[in-house]
């Protein structure tokens, strides 16, 4: 009776190891399978679908990857500030002051001119209306060996002068400086109020040849040279 006790013990205890067993090999197979599915999980399952319904920030919906540009273009495109300078349209051009009107020059009449050079051998003209503003000429003239001598005096009136002009024309253009020191020198020094008779005979003297400008009693003397010929003009100019 007491071994077959012992027995009936020992093969119960074995079922129950066996039980045991096969309840931890079933536990285990369970959480293997389910370790599995999660991995394993296809696309389109419920965890995609949640990341996909996640809002985004308000900054970023609606916004399109910008296109990346060239440098060349961007550095074509104008700045915001060349933009607004464009935006008026482009700036008229300042409008240059017109050039002063001649005056008369104060003190000089055409007879004072025209009888000196008559004195001088001059031949002169009488006096012509030019132009639609009716100005008067007078024009005196001398030839020579050496070269030929000319002198225009314009005026509104017959008691005035606006602009004494005087050219010297070489036969031989080395001997054109020469020919002009002399005569333009004499012009130089016609009487007016404020004249400076000498310093613009020196001035003209050490200046002729070249294209040269200067004042002297508020009257203009312009100097001007080309080939042969030599050039000197007198005016008085408003402002």
């Amino acid at each position: 009776m007491g071994a077959l006790a012992l027995l009936v013990k020992g093969e119960m205890m074995r079922v129950t190891l066996l039980f045991l067993l096969a309840a931890t090999l079933a536990l285990a197979i369970l959480m293997v399978a389910g370790c599995g599915h999660k991995e394993g999980a296809p696309q389109g399952s419920p965890h995609e679908s949640d990341a996909e319904g996640r809002p985004t920030p308000r900054a970023k919906q609606g916004q399109k990857k910008k296109p990346e540009r060239d440098k060349a273009e961007v550095a074509k495109k104008p700045s915001q500030d060349q933009r607004q300078h464009n935006k008026g349209g482009p700036k008229p051009e300042p409008k240059s002051k017109p050039k002063p009107e001649p005056k008369n020059i104060p003190g000089l009449t055409p007879q004072d001119v025209y009888l000196s050079l008559e004195n001088r051998g001059f031949t002169c003209s009488e006096p012509e209306v030019m132009g639609h503003e009716n100005d008067v000429r007078w024009t005196c003239e001398r030839q020579e060996a050496k070269g030929r001598y000319l002198v225009e005096i314009n005026s509104k009136d017959a008691n005035s002068v606006r602009l004494l002009k005087a050219w010297v024309i070489a036969d031989d253009p080395a001997r054109a400086d020469a020919l002009a020191q002399d005569f333009l020198g004499y012009i130089a020094r016609v009487p007016y109020e404020g004249a400076q008779p000498e310093e613009a005979k020196t001035w003209v003297e050490h200046s002729v040849g070249t294209k040269a400008s200067a004042k002297f009693g508020g009257v203009s003397y312009t100097l001007a040279a080309k080939a042969g010929r030599r050039f000197l003009g007198l005016e008085k100019l408003e402002g």
